[in-house]
């Protein structure tokens, strides 16, 4: 048995209708406490941003580091499309009170890491592998000087599964597990059939104009329903609105043409078979039976051709498990840790 290994870890979930007041009082008080945040440079290319007051132009990713007393691991989360760190704090609660280290890099164009486009709320890259580049730098830079030899793990949910997978795939020897959490690997285009919206892209990009807005997509507006969103626990979904609402470096809304034609690209790319051999590390998936994001397709075929995956289908969540309500969490951490303790 490894010298970090640990018996499962007793994590009490916050309950719903005491959510505000425990994160504001109790867990964002500890985070602060433990918590070493900076910027780290990335070698790219960036586009000044319409207000760049408020948004990095500089060419460098936001990132946060906490290291609780007498750490069993480390985890690395990777988040999600129009997301960012500060989303991301529950999740860092309870990998820290389990006695894990946690380290998050904001990917470009999220949060207060660097753009790549003068938008300031368009998700865009010029090149999906640029998430793994940084991701990888992040890694050896911030994380692994600090973790010595202890086990390094992956949380990962939606594009940042995605890039996730793809970073497994190219740098297989990294984790010791990894967790991907609805996983963006097969995107929902609706109503636009995937081959229409792949042609659209590349004409797009042949005509210089992938930096605009993708169909459907736009600017930033306050006042977004629960209903639509991807949260499944309404009291979760609020809490991070106001903080959405009250920063423009929450403030990602939509993606540009290139954004949308390379991820589906990767998704394709990361679920074939001759890359998900690659992979060789134990990996679990969760999905939600109620994903309105991403497409089950993509999760059934990466888990399929990935012999070191399993699959966990959770009834009652949206596409953000890990923003569901307390009752659903017991069980999704219950399994996360027991994944992770597992010898």
């Amino acid at each position: 048995m490894n010298e970090y290994s640990t018996s499962t870890p007793a994590i009490k979930i916050i309950p719903d209708e005491q959510f505000k007041n425990n994160m504001n009082q109790k867990v964002l008080p500890y985070l602060q406490s433990i918590c070493q945040h900076g910027y780290l440079p990335i070698n790219n290319s960036c586009l000044p941003s319409e207000d760049s007051s408020m948004l990095n132009t500089e060419g460098s990713l936001y990132y946060e580091a906490y290291r609780p007393a007498l750490s069993v691991g480390a985890v690395v989360i990777s988040h999600g499309y129009c997301e960012s760190a500060e989303k991301y704090k529950e999740v860092i609660y309870y990998f820290t009170q389990a006695g894990y280290e946690v380290y998050i890099a904001e990917h470009r164009g999220h949060g207060r890491s660097f753009r790549e486009t003068p938008h300031p709320n368009m998700v865009h890259v010029s090149d999906f592998n640029n998430y793994v580049t940084d991701l990888h730098t992040f890694i050896n830079t911030i994380v692994k000087p600090h973790t010595n030899d202890m086990p390094l793990y992956l949380f990962a949910h939606s594009m940042g599964g995605a890039i996730g997978a793809l970073y497994l795939e190219t740098y297989p020897e990294t984790f010791t597990r990894a967790i991907l959490s609805a996983p963006m690997l097969a995107l929902s285009m609706k109503p636009f059939p995937v081959p229409w919206a792949m042609a659209l892209g590349r004409i797009m990009i042949c005509l210089h104009r992938d930096g605009n807005y993708a169909p459907g997509q736009h600017a930033f507006s306050p006042g977004r329903s629960f209903e639509k969103s991807g949260s499944s626990c309404p009291e979760r979904f609020y809490y991070y609105q106001e903080k959405r609402e009250s920063s423009p470096c929450f403030q990602n809304s939509g993606s540009s043409y290139g954004w949308a034609y390379r991820s589906l690209n990767a998704c394709r790319f990361i679920t074939q078979k001759r890359n998900c051999d690659k992979i060789t590390v134990p990996i679990l998936v969760f999905r939600s039976l109620y994903d309105g994001v991403v497409e089950p397709s993509g999760i059934l075929r990466f888990v399929k051709n990935t012999p070191s995956s399993r699959l966990i289908a959770f009834d009652g969540s949206r596409h953000e498990i890990y923003n569901s309500p307390a009752a659903i969490l017991e069980n999704y951490y219950q399994e996360i840790f027991k994944f992770l303790t597992e010898t």
